[in-house]
Order: C-alpha cells, then structure tokens, then sequence
C-alpha cells in the first residue's frame, strides 16, 4: 500500500517544481529591482547630502513607486518595510536624522501608492490577457469574420475571412460589407442591416450568395452581432460572421433532387406499390395501387390498414400475423376489396426496413393483378 502511494504523491508533486522553476527567474528579478532601488536611493541621498537636506524620503518614495511599478506585489511590500527601516542610513553622520513622524507618514503614503499602482497593473495585465484571448480566437477561427462601423463597412477582417472569399484584407479596407454579396441578395442584406442598427434583435442569422475573388459563389451562414459603445450604449456597428455552407446546400439540393426522382419512380411503376408503419397502416400509395383498389387520391386511403383491403378473411388474419411477427410477407394470394364493391385476385408481398440497430422503421410492400 504504502509503495504504491509514493509515485503518486512524487507525480502529483513534479507539476509544481516545474511551475516553481518557471517562476523563480521573473520573482528573482522582481526582487532585485525592489531591494536595488531602495539601496540606490539610499546611497545617492547619502553621497550627494546635502543636496535632498530638504526631501531626505524622496528618492526613497520613488524607490517603492518603481518596485510597485515593476516588481513583483511581495517585493515592492518589502522594499516599503526596507525603506522605512534604512531611513536614516540614507542621512550623513551628524546631520539632523528623520524623525519617526516622518517616517510613518512615508510608509503610509508608500503604502497607498503601492496599493494604486499594484490595481493598475491589474487591470492591465487582464486588459493584455483579454486582448491576447480576443487576437487568439480572432486570428485562429475556423470561421470568417468582419467588424463593421454603423454604415456597414468593413473596419477589419480575420484571416478566415480571407480564405472564404479569396480576398486580401486590403480590399476590404472602407468597402461596404455588401460589395461581395451576390448581386440578387445586395438589397435585401442593405435593408435588412439598416433595420438591425436602427435597434431591435441583438442579432440575426440568414443565408445567401456570396462572390468569391475566384468568380466563384458560395453559401454562406451570415452571423450579425450588434457592437455597442459601452454596456447599453448606442450600437456602434456589427460584428459578420460568414460559415461557408456550400456543401451543406449543395447536399440537400442533391437529397431532394433524388427525393423527386424516387417520387416519379414510386408514382409511374406500373406494379402497385405502398409504404406503411410497423401496425400495418398505409403511409403512401401509388397511383397503380389506386387503380387496384379503385380510389383516386392517396389521401382517401391514407391511414387505412393494408389488412382493411384483402376481401378474405383468413388472409386477413394472416398478414396481420406476419405484420406483428415482424412485418414479412411473402407471394401471398389473395384478394383485394375494391372501393365499387368488388374484388380483385392481386399476389402480395411486404418486407420490413430496418434502421443501422435492427429496428423496424416501416414497411414497404407490392400488390400485382394475378
């Protein structure tokens, strides 16, 4: 147990050597410019004496300014406990040495500024840190991006935004947002921008045409974020974001192309031909499968039982029987019941679909005169 348990703490210990190693050379030096002020401060008050007769602390003050200013938060502390004990060796032998009220008012307002200058480097440090994060994702995006000023032209663009229309950024300097727009979609986006900055939504998203540097178009995804001058401000312009959906367009054009070729098959076989769901009721019908049954629209059907159709009885229960032992029926004859009362001799046959895990998601079945 015990030998089992020290690789892990060694393991768990090795990330924070690292991160001391690291750090060590930045606190070092922090700590050399804290310390090696206040010694300079010192040694330049007491060797040009007495020229700061007059201000003993001030070299002193400007001192913990530049800890606080450039040093680490421990360090500058430490160069104020540094200065208001080194004081007075700051002072020539004999001469009038500064007095303790003097001294704590130096540490106090030391303090102070060490406090003011320590917030400001905060907040700039997280400024650079916010800036570095926003030029990070602003140049690695995977996704085009532009930001506009109120009248809509392009301020400044992403790399992304360059390779989706293979246009270098200087096009791009002072030129309305709608010059690479196809020219039908030009209008529409000009109005529909206007009324985005006038106020209301926050952001609105459409697809359209876009000109390529190529002579080329693509889909596109627009993404329009309003910008504003401060927290609840007036809007300053708009941040685009384009997502190239040209495939995804060109997919489903395709998928519906097939759709309609499938439609005009299922529609002109001259073999009756039907889909329905898993409880055997109609889902969609053809027109030689009408012409069997003797309807004229597939809506008047719809819904229905393919056993609600078979005349006999006996074969009724048996497609019902194959229908719930999984939907398979094979050569059966039998006869339908036409809509006029009549009956035709007709061969039957229905077999599942299944989906990718096995289930059964309809049925697909035919119905030939015999």
């Amino acid at each position: 147990m015990w030998g089992a348990e020290i690789p892990v703490a060694k393991a768990a210990a090795a990330p924070r050597r690292a991160i001391d190693r690291a750090t060590l050379p930045r606190e070092a030096i922090g700590y050399a410019i804290a310390f090696g002020s206040v010694a300079a401060a010192l040694a330049i008050t007491r060797f040009t004496w007495p020229f700061f007769a007059r201000t003993p602390l001030l070299l002193l003050f400007v001192a913990t300014f530049a800890a606080a200013r450039f040093a680490s938060e421990t360090a500058a502390l430490l160069s104020i406990l540094m200065a208001g004990l080194g004081a007075g060796f700051g002072v020539p032998a004999g001469s009038v040495l500064v007095d303790e009220p003097a001294i704590i008012l130096f540490v106090g307002g030391s303090f102070i500024v060490n406090r003011i200058v320590i917030g400001r480097n905060r907040a700039v440090s997280a400024l650079r840190a916010s800036e570095g994060q926003f030029r990070a994702a602003w140049d690695n995006s995977a996704f085009g991006a532009a930001l506009l000023n109120e009248r809509g032209l392009v301020k400044r663009i992403n790399p992304a935004m360059e390779r989706t229309l293979g246009y270098p950024s200087a096009a791009w300097g002072g030129v309305s947002f709608g010059y690479f727009s196809h020219p039908d979609d030009q209008a529409d986006e000009r109005t529909r921008f206007a009324a985005f900055i006038g106020g209301g939504e926050e952001w609105y998203q459409r697809e359209q045409r876009y000109r390529r540097a190529d002579g080329g178009t693509i889909w596109c995804r627009v993404t329009m974020s309003a910008t504003h001058d401060g927290e609840g401000g007036p809007r300053t312009g708009a941040l685009m974001v384009l997502e190239d959906v040209t495939r995804r367009r060109r997919a489903e054009d395709d998928l519906r192309a097939w759709e309609e070729r499938y439609r005009r098959l299922f529609e002109q076989v001259p073999i009756g031909l039907f889909q329905c769901s898993v409880d055997g009721r109609l889902l969609s019908v053809n027109a030689a499968f009408l012409a069997l049954i003797g309807h004229e629209s597939s809506g008047a059907v719809r819904g229905a039982g393919i056993a609600d159709f078979i005349a006999e009885r006996d074969a009724r229960s048996s497609v019902q029987d194959a229908l719930a032992a999984g939907g398979r029926v094979c050569a059966m004859q039998t006869q339908l019941q036409r809509k006029d009362g009549g009956r035709i001799a007709a061969i039957l046959d229905v077999r599942p679909v299944r989906s990718a895990d096995g289930v059964v998601e309809y049925l697909d079945g035919t119905a030939r005169e015999s």
